[in-house]
Protein backbone atom coordinates (compact mmCIF):
# COMPACT_ATOMS: atom_id res chain seq x y z
CA UNK A 1 0.00 0.00 0.00
CA UNK A 2 2.70 2.44 1.02
CA UNK A 3 4.58 1.65 -2.64
CA UNK A 4 0.90 2.27 -4.47
CA UNK A 5 0.86 5.57 -2.54
CA UNK A 6 4.49 7.05 -2.86
CA UNK A 7 4.32 6.23 -6.50
CA UNK A 8 0.97 7.63 -7.05
CA UNK A 9 1.91 11.28 -5.42
CA UNK A 10 5.37 11.25 -7.21
CA UNK A 11 2.92 10.58 -10.45
CA UNK A 12 0.94 13.65 -9.53
CA UNK A 13 2.77 16.45 -11.45
CA UNK A 14 -0.16 19.01 -10.85
CA UNK A 15 -0.28 22.51 -12.10
CA UNK A 16 -1.77 25.96 -11.45
CA UNK A 17 -1.60 29.40 -12.37
CA UNK A 18 0.05 32.65 -11.06
CA UNK A 19 -1.79 34.63 -13.49
CA UNK A 20 -5.10 33.88 -12.40
CA UNK A 21 -6.88 32.33 -9.60
CA UNK A 22 -7.57 28.93 -9.56
CA UNK A 23 -10.84 27.66 -8.82
CA UNK A 24 -10.82 26.84 -4.81
CA UNK A 25 -7.74 28.38 -4.12
CA UNK A 26 -7.36 30.81 -1.75
CA UNK A 27 -5.74 34.55 -3.21
CA UNK A 28 -2.70 36.36 -2.24
CA UNK A 29 0.86 35.72 -1.82
CA UNK A 30 0.87 33.25 0.48
CA UNK A 31 -2.22 30.89 1.92
CA UNK A 32 -2.45 30.26 5.89
CA UNK A 33 -0.99 27.17 7.13
CA UNK A 34 -3.93 24.39 7.93
CA UNK A 35 -1.21 22.25 9.56
CA UNK A 36 0.53 21.77 12.46
CA UNK A 37 3.18 24.68 12.31
CA UNK A 38 6.37 23.91 11.68
CA UNK A 39 9.67 24.45 13.15
CA UNK A 40 10.52 28.24 12.81
CA UNK A 41 13.74 29.83 12.53
CA UNK A 42 15.10 32.88 12.21
CA UNK A 43 16.51 32.86 9.05
CA UNK A 44 14.24 33.57 5.42
CA UNK A 45 11.83 30.58 4.44
CA UNK A 46 13.51 29.98 0.90
CA UNK A 47 10.36 28.05 0.40
CA UNK A 48 7.81 30.28 0.80
CA UNK A 49 5.38 30.60 -2.15
CA UNK A 50 6.04 32.95 -5.06
CA UNK A 51 4.25 36.32 -4.92
CA UNK A 52 1.30 36.98 -7.13
CA UNK A 53 1.62 39.16 -10.35
CA UNK A 54 -1.49 40.99 -9.10
CA UNK A 55 -1.60 43.87 -6.25
CA UNK A 56 -4.07 43.61 -3.43
CA UNK A 57 -6.12 45.59 -2.57
CA UNK A 58 -5.35 47.79 0.47
CA UNK A 59 -7.99 48.40 3.15
CA UNK A 60 -6.12 50.43 6.34
CA UNK A 61 -3.41 48.45 7.85
CA UNK A 62 -4.86 45.33 5.62
CA UNK A 63 -4.40 43.44 1.97
CA UNK A 64 -7.28 41.95 0.61
CA UNK A 65 -6.99 39.62 -2.29
CA UNK A 66 -10.74 38.72 -3.26
CA UNK A 67 -11.35 36.28 -6.11
CA UNK A 68 -14.55 34.49 -7.36
CA UNK A 69 -15.41 31.17 -9.53
CA UNK A 70 -18.94 31.37 -11.40
CA UNK A 71 -20.05 28.50 -13.64
CA UNK A 72 -22.09 25.50 -14.90
CA UNK A 73 -20.94 21.93 -14.23
CA UNK A 74 -22.59 18.33 -14.47
CA UNK A 75 -22.38 15.59 -11.55
CA UNK A 76 -23.19 11.95 -12.49
CA UNK A 77 -23.84 10.82 -9.26
CA UNK A 78 -24.68 14.07 -6.84
CA UNK A 79 -25.40 11.80 -4.17
CA UNK A 80 -22.62 9.16 -4.11
CA UNK A 81 -25.44 6.62 -4.79
CA UNK A 82 -24.01 2.90 -5.44
CA UNK A 83 -25.26 0.95 -8.91
CA UNK A 84 -25.95 2.56 -11.87
CA UNK A 85 -30.24 2.17 -10.89
CA UNK A 86 -29.47 4.77 -8.09
CA UNK A 87 -27.53 6.92 -9.83
CA UNK A 88 -28.63 10.93 -10.05
CA UNK A 89 -27.24 12.83 -12.54
CA UNK A 90 -28.23 16.15 -13.08
CA UNK A 91 -26.50 20.00 -14.01
CA UNK A 92 -26.21 22.49 -12.30
CA UNK A 93 -24.60 25.78 -11.43
CA UNK A 94 -21.52 26.45 -8.72
CA UNK A 95 -20.38 29.79 -7.45
CA UNK A 96 -16.86 29.99 -5.37
CA UNK A 97 -16.18 33.28 -3.16
CA UNK A 98 -12.87 33.64 -1.38
CA UNK A 99 -10.60 35.81 0.32
CA UNK A 100 -8.03 36.02 1.89
CA UNK A 101 -6.29 39.07 4.23
CA UNK A 102 -3.28 39.87 5.80
CA UNK A 103 -1.69 42.52 7.97
CA UNK A 104 1.51 42.46 9.23
CA UNK A 105 3.85 45.30 11.62
CA UNK A 106 6.80 42.49 11.73
CA UNK A 107 5.64 41.32 14.95
CA UNK A 108 1.95 40.31 14.71
CA UNK A 109 0.52 38.82 11.52
CA UNK A 110 -3.11 38.54 11.22
CA UNK A 111 -4.54 36.41 8.56
CA UNK A 112 -8.35 35.90 7.56
CA UNK A 113 -9.43 33.75 4.90
CA UNK A 114 -12.73 32.67 3.79
CA UNK A 115 -14.62 30.23 1.07
CA UNK A 116 -17.85 29.45 0.12
CA UNK A 117 -18.70 27.00 -2.30
CA UNK A 118 -22.35 26.68 -3.60
CA UNK A 119 -23.56 23.83 -5.45
CA UNK A 120 -27.27 24.10 -7.20
CA UNK A 121 -28.65 20.94 -9.37
CA UNK A 122 -31.47 21.00 -11.53
CA UNK A 123 -32.82 17.52 -11.00
CA UNK A 124 -35.74 18.01 -8.30
CA UNK A 125 -34.47 14.09 -7.18
CA UNK A 126 -31.34 14.70 -5.78
CA UNK A 127 -31.58 14.40 -1.80
CA UNK A 128 -29.27 16.56 -0.50
CA UNK A 129 -27.76 17.09 -3.27
CA UNK A 130 -28.15 21.05 -3.56
CA UNK A 131 -25.02 21.42 -0.79
CA UNK A 132 -22.84 24.63 0.38
CA UNK A 133 -19.62 24.03 1.83
CA UNK A 134 -17.14 26.19 2.96
CA UNK A 135 -13.87 27.11 5.34
CA UNK A 136 -13.15 30.11 7.06
CA UNK A 137 -11.08 31.11 9.61
CA UNK A 138 -8.52 33.64 11.32
CA UNK A 139 -4.90 33.10 11.99
CA UNK A 140 -2.93 35.46 14.54
CA UNK A 141 1.17 35.16 14.87
CA UNK A 142 2.68 36.74 17.26
CA UNK A 143 6.79 36.60 17.56
CA UNK A 144 8.47 39.26 20.26
CA UNK A 145 11.55 37.64 19.91
CA UNK A 146 13.09 36.31 17.53
CA UNK A 147 13.10 32.64 19.63
CA UNK A 148 9.84 32.80 20.58
CA UNK A 149 6.78 32.56 18.73
CA UNK A 150 2.81 32.13 19.88
CA UNK A 151 0.26 31.01 17.20
CA UNK A 152 -3.94 31.15 17.33
CA UNK A 153 -5.76 29.70 15.10
CA UNK A 154 -9.36 29.62 14.48
CA UNK A 155 -10.91 27.15 11.62
CA UNK A 156 -14.77 26.50 10.36
CA UNK A 157 -15.40 23.70 7.97
CA UNK A 158 -18.87 22.35 6.01
CA UNK A 159 -18.28 19.68 4.46
CA UNK A 160 -19.57 16.05 3.16
CA UNK A 161 -16.38 14.15 3.20
CA UNK A 162 -12.67 15.02 2.39
CA UNK A 163 -13.03 14.36 -1.11
CA UNK A 164 -17.01 15.95 -2.72
CA UNK A 165 -15.72 19.77 -1.25
CA UNK A 166 -12.05 18.73 -2.26
CA UNK A 167 -11.76 22.07 -4.30
CA UNK A 168 -12.71 23.89 -1.40
CA UNK A 169 -8.77 24.92 -0.93
CA UNK A 170 -7.65 22.09 -2.76
CA UNK A 171 -5.67 21.14 0.99
CA UNK A 172 -3.48 18.42 1.77
CA UNK A 173 -4.10 18.39 5.22
CA UNK A 174 -6.62 18.43 7.68
CA UNK A 175 -8.03 19.66 11.34
CA UNK A 176 -9.44 16.73 11.41
CA UNK A 177 -7.87 14.50 13.84
CA UNK A 178 -10.82 11.88 14.28
CA UNK A 179 -10.88 10.06 10.84
CA UNK A 180 -14.84 11.17 10.80
CA UNK A 181 -15.96 12.40 7.65
CA UNK A 182 -12.49 11.82 5.91
CA UNK A 183 -13.23 8.66 4.19
CA UNK A 184 -16.39 9.22 1.65
CA UNK A 185 -19.28 7.10 2.11
CA UNK A 186 -22.44 6.39 -0.32
CA UNK A 187 -25.18 9.51 0.46
CA UNK A 188 -23.23 11.28 2.72
CA UNK A 189 -24.05 13.36 5.39
CA UNK A 190 -23.13 17.23 5.83
CA UNK A 191 -21.45 17.99 8.55
CA UNK A 192 -19.80 21.47 10.52
CA UNK A 193 -16.14 21.24 12.14
CA UNK A 194 -15.15 24.21 14.38
CA UNK A 195 -11.70 24.17 15.59
CA UNK A 196 -9.39 26.21 17.88
CA UNK A 197 -5.70 25.53 18.09
CA UNK A 198 -3.08 27.12 19.69
CA UNK A 199 0.79 27.01 19.67
CA UNK A 200 4.01 28.52 21.55
CA UNK A 201 7.65 27.33 20.35
CA UNK A 202 10.59 28.18 21.99
CA UNK A 203 14.48 28.11 20.59
CA UNK A 204 17.13 27.55 22.67
CA UNK A 205 20.52 28.00 20.20
CA UNK A 206 19.96 24.38 18.55
CA UNK A 207 17.16 23.15 20.42
CA UNK A 208 13.60 24.03 20.55
CA UNK A 209 10.07 22.88 22.24
CA UNK A 210 6.96 23.50 21.03
CA UNK A 211 3.97 22.72 23.10
CA UNK A 212 0.05 23.07 21.67
CA UNK A 213 -3.61 22.39 22.43
CA UNK A 214 -6.74 22.13 20.10
CA UNK A 215 -10.35 21.34 20.47
CA UNK A 216 -12.51 20.37 17.66
CA UNK A 217 -16.40 20.43 17.45
CA UNK A 218 -17.86 18.10 14.60
CA UNK A 219 -21.78 18.34 14.39
CA UNK A 220 -24.09 17.62 11.58
CA UNK A 221 -26.84 18.98 9.73
CA UNK A 222 -29.57 16.55 10.29
CA UNK A 223 -31.34 16.46 13.89
CA UNK A 224 -29.39 14.27 15.97
CA UNK A 225 -32.60 13.10 17.39
CA UNK A 226 -33.46 11.25 14.28
CA UNK A 227 -29.82 9.41 14.14
CA UNK A 228 -29.23 6.65 15.81
CA UNK A 229 -26.79 7.49 17.59
CA UNK A 230 -25.81 10.98 16.78
CA UNK A 231 -22.33 11.48 15.38
CA UNK A 232 -21.99 14.87 16.88
CA UNK A 233 -19.04 15.20 19.16
CA UNK A 234 -16.17 16.99 20.76
CA UNK A 235 -12.45 16.46 20.35
CA UNK A 236 -9.62 18.05 23.32
CA UNK A 237 -6.01 17.46 22.41
CA UNK A 238 -2.91 18.49 23.76
CA UNK A 239 0.28 18.31 22.28
CA UNK A 240 4.18 18.71 22.60
CA UNK A 241 7.41 18.51 20.68
CA UNK A 242 10.55 19.03 20.94
CA UNK A 243 14.06 18.41 19.17
CA UNK A 244 17.76 19.86 18.00
CA UNK A 245 19.05 20.85 14.90
CA UNK A 246 21.83 18.69 14.40
CA UNK A 247 23.07 19.98 11.30
CA UNK A 248 22.12 23.34 9.68
CA UNK A 249 19.63 21.91 7.88
CA UNK A 250 18.54 18.66 9.60
CA UNK A 251 16.16 18.64 13.00
CA UNK A 252 15.48 15.47 14.85
CA UNK A 253 12.25 15.50 17.22
CA UNK A 254 10.09 13.38 19.60
CA UNK A 255 6.73 14.51 19.63
CA UNK A 256 3.56 13.01 21.77
CA UNK A 257 -0.15 13.92 22.18
CA UNK A 258 -3.21 12.92 24.25
CA UNK A 259 -7.01 13.51 23.42
CA UNK A 260 -9.82 12.98 24.68
CA UNK A 261 -13.10 12.55 22.26
CA UNK A 262 -16.95 13.10 23.78
CA UNK A 263 -20.16 12.37 21.81
CA UNK A 264 -23.21 12.99 22.52
CA UNK A 265 -23.87 9.08 22.50
CA UNK A 266 -21.70 8.01 25.53
CA UNK A 267 -20.77 4.65 23.96
CA UNK A 268 -18.26 6.43 21.60
CA UNK A 269 -16.28 8.26 24.22
CA UNK A 270 -12.71 7.19 23.77
CA UNK A 271 -9.22 8.73 25.14
CA UNK A 272 -6.26 8.05 23.57
CA UNK A 273 -2.21 9.08 23.02
CA UNK A 274 0.25 8.95 19.92
CA UNK A 275 3.97 9.33 20.05
CA UNK A 276 6.28 9.64 17.44
CA UNK A 277 9.72 10.25 16.69
CA UNK A 278 11.21 11.93 12.99
CA UNK A 279 13.35 13.93 10.73
CA UNK A 280 12.47 17.16 9.39
CA UNK A 281 14.54 19.94 6.81
CA UNK A 282 14.63 23.15 6.39
CA UNK A 283 16.29 23.54 3.41
CA UNK A 284 17.84 20.89 1.02
CA UNK A 285 18.18 21.55 -2.15
CA UNK A 286 14.70 22.35 -3.40
CA UNK A 287 13.09 20.59 -0.98
CA UNK A 288 11.51 20.93 2.67
CA UNK A 289 9.78 17.87 4.04
CA UNK A 290 9.90 15.31 7.46
CA UNK A 291 9.46 12.27 8.07
CA UNK A 292 8.03 10.28 11.61
CA UNK A 293 6.99 6.98 12.88
CA UNK A 294 6.20 5.91 16.37
CA UNK A 295 3.07 4.68 17.87
CA UNK A 296 -0.85 5.32 18.73
CA UNK A 297 -3.53 4.33 20.62
CA UNK A 298 -7.35 4.81 20.95
CA UNK A 299 -9.21 3.33 24.32
CA UNK A 300 -12.94 3.02 23.82
CA UNK A 301 -15.50 3.93 27.11
CA UNK A 302 -17.89 1.19 25.31
CA UNK A 303 -16.55 -2.38 26.12
CA UNK A 304 -17.45 -3.76 22.75
CA UNK A 305 -15.59 -1.48 20.62
CA UNK A 306 -12.10 -2.59 22.72
CA UNK A 307 -8.80 -1.04 22.30
CA UNK A 308 -7.33 0.04 18.96
CA UNK A 309 -3.44 0.33 18.75
CA UNK A 310 -0.32 0.25 16.17
CA UNK A 311 2.54 1.89 14.55
CA UNK A 312 2.27 4.94 12.52
CA UNK A 313 3.96 6.21 9.80
CA UNK A 314 3.99 9.66 8.09
CA UNK A 315 5.09 12.74 6.36
CA UNK A 316 4.96 15.88 4.51
CA UNK A 317 7.05 17.03 1.97
CA UNK A 318 7.27 20.54 0.11
CA UNK A 319 9.25 20.37 -3.98
CA UNK A 320 9.81 24.02 -5.00
CA UNK A 321 11.92 23.31 -7.82
CA UNK A 322 11.04 27.17 -9.85
CA UNK A 323 8.72 30.21 -8.67
CA UNK A 324 5.81 28.56 -11.13
CA UNK A 325 5.87 24.51 -10.23
CA UNK A 326 5.42 23.79 -6.75
CA UNK A 327 4.38 20.64 -5.27
CA UNK A 328 3.61 18.96 -1.63
CA UNK A 329 2.20 16.07 -0.48
CA UNK A 330 1.33 14.78 2.41
CA UNK A 331 0.62 10.94 4.09
CA UNK A 332 -1.05 10.08 8.35
CA UNK A 333 -2.78 7.51 9.62
CA UNK A 334 -5.71 8.14 12.24
CA UNK A 335 -7.93 5.97 14.45
CA UNK A 336 -11.35 6.72 14.70
CA UNK A 337 -14.89 5.35 15.02
CA UNK A 338 -17.93 5.08 12.17
CA UNK A 339 -21.34 4.76 13.00
CA UNK A 340 -22.02 2.56 9.75
CA UNK A 341 -23.86 -0.39 10.56
CA UNK A 342 -20.77 -2.82 9.78
CA UNK A 343 -22.12 -6.22 11.65
CA UNK A 344 -25.90 -6.29 11.72
CA UNK A 345 -27.39 -5.18 15.36
CA UNK A 346 -23.83 -3.39 15.90
CA UNK A 347 -24.27 0.59 15.60
CA UNK A 348 -21.13 1.25 15.15
CA UNK A 349 -17.12 0.31 15.14
CA UNK A 350 -13.51 1.59 15.37
CA UNK A 351 -11.77 2.39 12.29
CA UNK A 352 -8.17 2.88 11.21
CA UNK A 353 -7.70 5.39 7.95
CA UNK A 354 -4.54 5.83 6.22
CA UNK A 355 -4.39 8.88 4.13
CA UNK A 356 -2.02 10.49 1.08
CA UNK A 357 -2.59 13.40 -0.70
CA UNK A 358 -0.92 15.31 -3.03
CA UNK A 359 -1.40 18.74 -5.06
CA UNK A 360 0.82 20.58 -7.32
CA UNK A 361 0.79 24.24 -9.58
CA UNK A 362 2.18 24.82 -12.74
CA UNK A 363 2.00 27.86 -15.20
CA UNK A 364 2.29 26.94 -18.53
CA UNK A 365 2.77 29.95 -19.83
CA UNK A 366 1.52 33.64 -19.10
CA UNK A 367 -1.49 33.01 -20.32
CA UNK A 368 -2.11 29.39 -19.28
CA UNK A 369 -2.14 28.08 -16.03
CA UNK A 370 -3.53 24.74 -14.44
CA UNK A 371 -3.76 22.33 -11.44
CA UNK A 372 -4.60 18.98 -10.37
CA UNK A 373 -4.78 16.74 -7.01
CA UNK A 374 -4.82 13.34 -6.21
CA UNK A 375 -6.15 11.51 -3.22
CA UNK A 376 -6.05 8.49 -1.68
CA UNK A 377 -7.61 6.61 1.67
CA UNK A 378 -7.82 3.47 2.93
CA UNK A 379 -10.49 2.71 5.94
CA UNK A 380 -10.17 -0.83 7.50
CA UNK A 381 -13.33 -1.16 10.02
CA UNK A 382 -11.20 -2.94 13.27
CA UNK A 383 -12.54 -6.25 13.81
CA UNK A 384 -14.81 -6.82 10.84
CA UNK A 385 -14.55 -7.91 7.36
CA UNK A 386 -14.69 -4.36 5.81
CA UNK A 387 -12.09 -2.57 3.78
CA UNK A 388 -13.02 0.91 2.05
CA UNK A 389 -10.40 2.13 -0.50
CA UNK A 390 -11.38 6.03 -1.66
CA UNK A 391 -9.53 7.58 -4.38
CA UNK A 392 -9.64 10.63 -6.30
CA UNK A 393 -8.00 12.80 -8.86
CA UNK A 394 -8.78 16.11 -10.23
CA UNK A 395 -7.74 18.90 -12.70
CA UNK A 396 -7.83 22.58 -13.66
CA UNK A 397 -7.06 24.36 -16.29
CA UNK A 398 -7.18 28.39 -16.80
CA UNK A 399 -7.13 30.82 -20.00
CA UNK A 400 -5.87 34.07 -18.67
CA UNK A 401 -8.48 36.55 -21.16
CA UNK A 402 -7.65 39.55 -19.31
CA UNK A 403 -5.22 39.93 -16.36
CA UNK A 404 -7.86 40.01 -14.20
CA UNK A 405 -10.33 36.87 -15.63
CA UNK A 406 -9.87 33.79 -16.45
CA UNK A 407 -11.88 30.57 -18.27
CA UNK A 408 -11.60 28.09 -16.01
CA UNK A 409 -12.68 23.81 -16.43
CA UNK A 410 -12.49 21.67 -13.93
CA UNK A 411 -12.94 18.16 -13.41
CA UNK A 412 -12.60 16.11 -10.62
CA UNK A 413 -13.38 11.76 -9.98
CA UNK A 414 -14.07 10.23 -7.01
CA UNK A 415 -13.61 6.06 -6.45
CA UNK A 416 -14.71 4.34 -3.70
CA UNK A 417 -14.42 0.82 -3.68
CA UNK A 418 -15.34 -1.17 -0.69
CA UNK A 419 -16.01 -5.13 0.22
CA UNK A 420 -19.59 -4.44 1.18
CA UNK A 421 -22.24 -4.71 -1.28
CA UNK A 422 -24.11 -1.87 -2.35
CA UNK A 423 -21.47 0.45 -0.65
CA UNK A 424 -18.78 1.48 -4.07
CA UNK A 425 -19.72 4.34 -6.61
CA UNK A 426 -18.01 6.33 -8.61
CA UNK A 427 -18.93 10.09 -9.46
CA UNK A 428 -17.88 12.50 -12.19
CA UNK A 429 -17.81 15.97 -11.81
CA UNK A 430 -16.94 18.48 -14.77
CA UNK A 431 -17.14 22.39 -14.89
CA UNK A 432 -16.62 25.47 -17.11
CA UNK A 433 -16.73 29.18 -16.17
CA UNK A 434 -14.94 32.33 -15.12
CA UNK A 435 -12.53 33.16 -12.54
CA UNK A 436 -12.41 36.72 -11.27
CA UNK A 437 -9.52 38.40 -9.24
CA UNK A 438 -8.74 41.77 -8.17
Amino acid sequence: MWVVAACSIALCLCFASVSSAQVGSFGGPSGPSLSPPPVVVSRDDPFSKPSREYSALPVGSWLLYPTVFFGAMYDDNVNQSPGPANRTSSPGGRIVPSLLAEATDGIHKSTFYGMLDARGYTANNTGNGDVVAARSGFVQRYQPLSDLVFTAQADYTRQRDLFSTFGIDHSVTTLNPTAIGLSPVVNPLTYNQGSVTATVQKNFDRAFVNFGASVVDIFYDTDPLLLAPSPNGITYTGVARGGFWFTPFLYAYTEGSADQRRFNNDMFNSSGYRTVAGIGSDQIGLFRGEVYGGYQSQKHDFAPLGTVNGTVLGGRIYYYPTRDLTFSAAVDESLGVSLLEVVPGALGTSTRATTALAQATYALAKEWAASARFGFIHTTFIDTIRRDDAWTAGATVTYSVWQNFGLTLDYQYVQLNSNVPLQSFTRNVVMLGGTYKY
